[in-house]
């Protein structure tokens, strides 16, 4: 992992504010990296995950397979359409430079907030290395499609990295 990654994953990590009885999502796990750094912290939490790469749930399965065999962790191929848990499941669901590739963020942010537990935060961190737009714009537009998914107690933070500024955005579920 690229030192420039490996600083995201800190950071993403970091913004967790992780409890050790934590239920977590994952969305786009990638290779398992931030998934295997949070499942090595819970002791009765469990984290899910998914991703629509083949390739990313066998290298993510391979780096967590005795979180996976504990059943700490449960990795699944699909996009966020594909979730099959209840309403009101997760405290955190968190993801890391996946929201910008999505059609629509706040339909899916909408789709996620409905699995958090009320109180639950939605966590993204993110570099927006494709966009002519400053990172404070892209920032307050993450913002505003949080606000329409009906988030609340909406934090944004940015961090030096290479080659873009990193984003943290969280917000609440009511």
């Amino acid at each position: 992992m690229s030192i420039k990654n490996n600083d995201r994953v800190n950071w993403t990590f970091e913004n967790l504010h992780l409890k050790p009885s934590d239920i977590l999502l994952e969305v786009g796990y990638g290779p398992g990296v931030t998934l295997k750094k949070v499942a090595d912290n819970l002791t009765s939490g469990f984290i899910a995950g998914i991703d629509h790469s083949e390739i990313m749930l066998e290298q993510a399965s391979r780096r967590n397979k005795k979180h996976i065999e504990n059943v700490k962790v449960k990795l699944e191929c699909g996009t966020v359409s594909d979730l099959k848990y209840p309403a009101n499941h997760f405290d955190t669901i968190y993801a890391s430079n996946v929201h910008f590739f999505w059609e629509n963020p706040a339909k899916e942010f909408k789709q996620l907030v409905s699995f958090l537990k009320p109180g639950g935060r939605l966590v993204m961190v993110f570099q927006p290395r494709l966009t002519k737009k400053d990172v404070r714009e892209v920032a307050d537009n993450t913002k505003t499609q949080y606000e329409e998914a009906g988030l609340i107690d909406i934090k944004i933070d940015f961090k030096k990295m290479r080659p873009v500024t990193c984003i943290h955005i969280s917000g609440h579920k009511k």
